[in-house]
């Protein structure tokens, strides 16, 4: 299945977008992100893509290895990392989709 994560990382701080990608990798190494780049609707915020193709059994245990509460179906959920707990400290959001 092809799927997609949209990450959010509270600082405009290239250097830490690297370290998330590089964790994200870590977890799975199928992905492959989009340059990062200003989130319009927060300020000090950049945000970047990933897709992948994963099977259920990988997308299962990618998902409880991110974050440990999602809000929504496996196929379309997202998670806020001040009511969460993230797989890195500086993941403001998430966003996964089965497309």
């Amino acid at each position: 299945m092809r799927v997609s994560l949209h990450v959010i990382v509270d600082q405009e701080d290239e250097a830490i977008v690297e370290i998330v990608k590089e964790e994200i990798n870590h977890l799975c190494s199928a992905f492959s992100f989009s340059p990062s780049r200003p989130q319009p609707s927060l300020r000090n915020c950049l945000e970047f893509y990933g897709s992948a193709t994963l099977d259920s059994n990988e997308i299962e245990s990618l998902l409880s290895q991110l974050n440990n509460d999602w809000d929504g179906d496996m196929d379309d959920c997202c998670a806020y990392g001040f009511n969460t707990k993230m797989f890195h400290p500086n993941v403001y959001y998430l966003q996964f989709q089965i497309l």
